[in-house]
């Protein structure tokens, strides 16, 4: 189903909420970048040709904010090297300059987590099978490099999928992130995370737990136990609210990520704030015409300091699908740079995928140039770069379904 959000109110919206925002200061982005450059050992006049930058775009930064007047330096190795002022890129320089257009905004890749992505659309493949409890299983063994998806779907800027499998146990091993990018050989990104889950997708009427009740039991005595998969972060399952209000009742020591992309007005935001540290949620997608109480509580779970990740879906949700989410969030209240931090920072959080959705020194130099703000919904991709290597990215006239592309 092809998702439009160009509708009258959202774009105004949108508008409002973007001239609202506060411009963050160029002294202490000025400073950052100095201490960039000063870690790495290089300062401006130190730019080799064979570095490659990025010059003329806003940049989008890892609190959300969008920042004008920096320059993006690439190393060989696919690396950010620094941001530097633009006008500190010499003319004289002799290596490769990208000039974008005036308006654009350079960001770092979207993420597409939770999806079959690379999967070639097969979901079942990231089956848990009947073990309640399997640490051992590893969701990379059902992607599949040569998935031509992959590229259709980082042509819309998505550079990155993270695959778990389907939450029929209380543990279903590890989660995995790969690179958006056809190849022979995948390239993981991050060791993943412990998915677990807490709701009815795991009661069965084969084995135990055959009821909510026994299902809450079997938990307790789990956590009791001390297990390992419990010493880290983990990924959590509860669907619904009040999945998430059952699991808030146990006795956590680390928090997990709460992948609530079902919730509801029920949902318990208030006693999140007895957890013992931060707390991240995986929401959505949203959909322009779909549930009302879901996108309330995403937006008021922002309102109260939750930081979120949007959800993906890929390859059966359209390509555009995790702007639109952000697009939707942002008319109907977020704060504009808590959903950028959703598009790109946060979910590398979420997948563990370390070095990814920031632009700073260190970082993998996976990159989107947009047309302007990717809040916008009419902004289109200019041109990406995968480890530092450029694509240019025709443009077209209406950002379409994966669907489009497999018939």
């Amino acid at each position: 189903m092809q998702i439009s959000i160009r509708s009258m109110s959202i774009a105004n919206n949108l508008k409002m909420a973007t001239s609202q925002q506060k411009t963050r200061s160029l002294s202490l982005l000025g400073m950052w970048g100095v201490l960039c450059l000063s870690l790495l050992g290089a300062t401006p006049r130190g730019i080799l040709a064979a570095d490659t930058v990025i010059t003329g775009a806003a940049v989008v930064t890892a609190d959300g904010s969008v920042n004008s007047g920096w320059a993006v330096i690439v190393g060989p190795n696919g690396q950010i090297k620094a941001l530097v002022p633009n006008e500190e890129v010499s003319e004289a320089f002799q290596g490769s300059i990208f000039n974008a257009p005036e308006g654009s905004v350079l960001t770092p890749g979207l993420h597409d987590l939770m999806g079959a992505l690379g999967t070639r659309g097969q979901a079942a493949s990231l089956q848990a099978g009947t073990e309640l409890f399997d640490p051992d299983l590893d969701a990379s063994q059902a992607f599949d490099p040569t998935d031509p998806w992959l590229d259709v779907a980082a042509q819309q800027g998505v550079l990155y999928t993270t695959l778990a499998a389907l939450p029929l146990g209380v543990v279903n091993g590890k989660s995995a992130t790969f690179l958006c990018q056809t190849s022979k050989t995948p390239l993981r990104l991050g060791e993943g995370k412990q998915t677990m889950a807490l709701g009815d997708s795991v009661l069965s009427g084969n084995r135990m737990p055959t009821s909510r009740t026994a299902l809450i039991s079997l938990w307790r005595d789990w956590v009791a136990s001390d297990p390992e998969e419990l010493k880290s972060a983990g990924l959590l399952y509860v669907y619904e609210g009040i999945d998430l209000r059952q699991a808030l009742s146990l006795p956590w020591s680390v928090v997990p990520v709460f992948i609530h992309t079902g919730g509801d007005a029920r949902s318990p935001l208030d006693l999140v704030s007895g957890l013992p540290g931060p707390v991240h949620m995986v929401v959505g997608p949203l959909l322009e015409g779909g549930d009302a109480s879901h996108l309330s509580m995403a937006v008021q779970a922002a309102s109260k300091g939750i930081e979120l990740s949007f959800a993906g879906g890929l390859p059966a949700g359209p390509a555009d699908h995790l702007r639109t989410s952000a697009a939707i969030a942002v008319a109907a209240g977020m704060n504009p740079e808590a959903a950028r931090r959703a598009l790109f920072s946060n979910p590398a959080t979420v997948a563990a995928a370390t070095g990814t959705g920031i632009i700073e020194a260190g970082a993998r130099a996976d990159l989107v140039l947009f047309s302007g703000d990717p809040l916008d919904p009419a902004s289109k991709v200019i041109h990406l770069w995968r480890g530092g290597e450029g694509q240019r990215v025709a443009g077209s006239s209406k950002v379409g379904e994966l669907d489009t592309f497999r018939r």
